[in-house]
This record gives C-alpha cells, sequence and structure tokens, in this order.
C-alpha cells in the first residue's frame, strides 16, 4: 500500500487500498473521512473492503497522530502493526491499545517481520498477548506475519475476510430489522402502499371557505359596514354640518354614542360577545370525523387531536384576533374636500339665518317696513319669510348632499374594509387550520418515503 523506507516517518498522509470495482462507491466515504490518495488493486478477495494505512502513531511529526487519532473513531476495526524490535512500544500500548481497545471491538495487533525471528514467533506471540491480558486489554488477538514478497500473512488476511464477512450479516441483519420497522410504522401511518394527503386540495378549499365564511358571520361584517358608514358621517360633521355640527358631534361623542354606532374598530374587537366559536369549528369537525375512519387505528389519536375544543378554539380565536388587529391597526374613516367646501356654505346659510331672523323680529317689534313677493297660488308672501324659508331649504339641501357624499365614501370604505377583513381572515385561518394537518401529513410523507428507500436498497442488494 505504501512505499516503504529506512527514513521515518515514510506514510506522512493516510493511504487507501481500495477494489477498483469498488472505487466509485467508496469515494464519498474516503472524502467523509479526508483521505486524498487512493490506491486501487483486483483481488477479488478483498472486493468489500476499504484499507486504510495510517501514519505511524510513534512518528515524530504531532500532524501524524493528530490524524491517527481523528480517524481512528470512524473507522470499524483496526491493525496495529508491531516488529519483534518494538512490539512493547510505551505509546503504542499505553496512548492507543489501552484507551482503545474497550472502544472498538474488532481489533488485531500484528507482530510483523516473522521471518526474522524464525523459531522464536510463537514464544513472541505469547509474550504480547499475555502483555495485553496484563494491561487489561483481553480482547485483542496477535497475528504473526512477514511482509517479504514469499511471506506468510494468511492470518491477517483471514481476520480480515472474517470481519467482512461478519458485518455483512450485522448490516443484513440491521437492513431486515430496520425494513421490518419502517414497514410496521407505514402500515401503522397508513402509508404502505401510498402517503395520500389525509384531506384532498377540493376539502381543504371547501373547509377554508366553509370556516371563513362562519368566522365572518360571528365578527358580523354587515354590522361593520353600518359601522363603517356611520363613522364617516360621523367625521364629516364637524367639517360640512356648519356651527350645529360642532355641537351635534360633540353632543354624540359625550353621550357615548359614537362609540355604540360609530366605532368600527371598537365594534370588530368585540367579536366575542355576538357569539362562540363552536359555529366557526364545526365545518372542521365534520371534516376530520369523515377523515377518522379512513386514518389507521394508530394514527386516530394524533387524527383526533385536531379537533381537541380547547386547543381548536384556541387556534381559531387567535387566528381571528390577529385578523382583526391587522385590519384595524389603521382603521380610520376617510376624509374628503367636498365636506370643507360644504362646511363653508352652511356657514353662509347659517349667518343669512341670523339675518333673515333679525329682519322678521324688527318686522314684528318694530314694525319695519317690507316689502312682499307675489307667488303664485298662495299669493303675496313676505320677503322676509320667503327668505328665510329659502334659507332653511338650502340649508336641508346641504345637510343631504353632505349625508349622501359622507355616506358614499363610507360605503366604500365599508367595502374595501370587509374585503380586506375577508381576506386577512382566510389566510389566518388558513395558517391554523392546516398546520396540524400539513405537520402530520409531511411526517407520513417521511415515512413512506423512508419505506421507499430502504426497499430500494434492498431490492438492488438482493440482485446483486
Amino acid at each position: 500500500m505504501s512505499a516503504a523506507g529506512a527514513r521515518r516517518p515514510t506514510t506522512g498522509s493516510p493511504v487507501a487500498w481500495v477494489a477498483r470495482t469498488a472505487r466509485d462507491e467508496t469515494a464519498p466515504l474516503l472524502r467523509w473521512l479526508d483521505v486524498h490518495e487512493v490506491r486501487d488493486h483486483a483481488n477479488g478477495a478483498f472486493a468489500d473492503v476499504a484499507i486504510l494505512d495510517l501514519p505511524d502513531v510513534d512518528s515524530t511529526t504531532p500532524e501524524h497522530r493528530a490524524r491517527v487519532d481523528k480517524l481512528l473513531p470512524r473507522v470499524d476495526a483496526v491493525v496495529w502493526v508491531a516488529d519483534p524490535e518494538k512490539y512493547r512500544d510505551a505509546v503504542l500500548h499505553d496512548e492507543y491499545l489501552r484507551h482503545w481497545a474497550p472502544r472498538l471491538s474488532r481489533q488485531l495487533v500484528v507482530l510483523n517481520k516473522a521471518d526474522r525471528i524464525g523459531p522464536d514467533a510463537e514464544r513472541l506471540r505469547e509474550h504480547l498477548a499475555s502483555s495485553l491480558r496484563a494491561e487489561g486489554i483481553a480482547n485483542v488477538n496477535v497475528a504473526v506475519t512477514s511482509a517479504t514478497r514469499d511471506g506468510d500473512a494468511h492470518e491477517l488476511r483471514d481476520w480480515i475476510a472474517e470481519g467482512v464477512e461478519a458485518k455483512r450479516v450485522m448490516s443484513e441483519r440491521i437492513a431486515a430489522e430496520l425494513r421490518g420497522a419502517a414497514i410496521d410504522l407505514a402500515t401503522r401511518a397508513g402509508v404502505r402502499s401510498e402517503a395520500t394527503p389525509l384531506i384532498t386540495a377540493e376539502q381543504r378549499a371547501r373547509l377554508l371557505a366553509d370556516v371563513t365564511r362562519e368566522a365572518a358571520a360571528l365578527i358580523d361584517l354587515t354590522g361593520l359596514e353600518r359601522q363603517a358608514v356611520a363613522a364617516t358621517r360621523l367625521a364629516a360633521r364637524p367639517r360640512g354640518a356648519g356651527p350645529f355640527g360642532l355641537v351635534t358631534t360633540f353632543i354624540y361623542r359625550a353621550s357615548g354614542r359614537d362609540r355604540v354606532v360609530a366605532d368600527p374598530e371598537g365594534y370588530l374587537r368585540r367579536w366575542r360577545e355576538r357569539g362562540s366559536l363552536p359555529r366557526v369549528s364545526q365545518p372542521i369537525r365534520s371534516l376530520v370525523g369523515d377523515v377518522l375512519p379512513r386514518v389507521p387505528s394508530e394514527a386516530r389519536g394524533a387524527v383526533a387531536t385536531l379537533i381537541d375544543a380547547e386547543a381548536l378554539h384556541a387556534r381559531l380565536g387567535g387566528a381571528i384576533d390577529a385578523a382583526v388587529a391587522t385590519r384595524t391597526a389603521d382603521a380610520r374613516p376617510p376624509t374628503s374636500a367636498v365636506w370643507s367646501l360644504i362646511g363653508a356654505l352652511q356657514y353662509i346659510v347659517t349667518a343669512a339665518l341670523l339675518f333673515a331672523g333679525l329682519w322678521i323680529a324688527a318686522v314684528f317689534l318694530l314694525h319695519a317696513p317690507f316689502a312682499s313677493v307675489e307667488v303664485p297660488i298662495l299669493g303675496p308672501i313676505p320677503t322676509p319669510l320667503l327668505v328665510l324659508t329659502s334659507l332653511l331649504l338650502a340649508g336641508y339641501v346641504l345637510a343631504r348632499l353632505l349625508g349622501a357624499h359622507a355616506g358614499m365614501l363610507g360605503r366604500r370604505w365599508a367595502r374595501r374594509l370587509r374585503s380586506d377583513l375577508s381576506r386577512e381572515l382566510e389566510i389566518r385561518l388558513g395558517d391554523v387550520l392546516f398546520a396540524r394537518i400539513d405537520t402530520i401529513d409531511a411526517a407520513r410523507v417521511r415515512v413512506a418515503r423512508a419505506l421507499a428507500t430502504i426497499e430500494q436498497g434492498a431490492a438492488s442488494n438482493s440482485v446483486t
């Protein structure tokens, strides 16, 4: 695997020895191990094993020992190579064998250069084995090898082959147990054949529409429109109703009437006073009730938690509160310059009414002269009275114009507010309605995919 030489260290970085046919298969593993130097072979006896030649543990270069310490926890088996001169090396025994013996289940100490010791090989083997036992390392065997061209290394070869076979048997057993557990889990989750969603897209859309409709009815969007129109008209009074508008607005607000009939924000926030949440949750209860019989009994408990009354009402109430808070954050009645124009005209009319009143008072009290206007059918009518009547009619018309314009703006604002709130309700309710269902469906999909991956791997292994 690595070039030998008298100068130490000869191995500066890990070298991988893998079968030529397994080079692509082992490439990700070697990248994970941070091994870059790879040498391949065509020896079929070692086709299923990747062997790493690591730097010497007694290297004088600190980086070499650091690489060894990093790689040892990631390998399946370790062969510690010693020779007759250094098999009692303190670094090997104290810092590695004693530390790693209880941590790696499969280890072997190889006493190399057997060709140099001849008949003393077995004596050295037994001495090394007894030394390991004396140090409390009883699970590590000792093999004797010779690395010469004609040397005997069958003990090491057999040990590696046995390890590969043992791992294959263990892997097959684990794979079988894993497949059985995956099948059992998939069966209990109802995804043995395929992971179909608990509810279809059509059912989701219908459920969301039904719940949103019930939530909108509970909030009373029609009442919200009335409140919005009244709030707009109330906002128009101080600007468009002349001096009397200021008075009526003050009385309206001081009496608290505005908070009852012209407060869309407060009306929305008081939605819980107008009904209860069971009517909103009924559509999802009905749907889950239809779904439960089609769900395996083991999974029914998780699905049934979707309609736990307290938790469901808390989620729905939180969604409605969030939608209301979002849409009422900037719920201010609209305004218009037309109101200021109408208000200016109302001030003119009010001043003229005051003048007409003084005129009529002067006529009755001071007997001031006055003219008359000939009106068809009615005959002559005093001019002061005709002026007063005309001004009252003008004030009435202006008031109606103000109400009509404010009502038009209020209805437009109310429709926009209703539309925005309905859309926000749909978004918020969609989040809370389907979050738990989506979590369960996502878990079922993961189980189905895991089973498919395991069965695909089992099928490919059976083919090979």
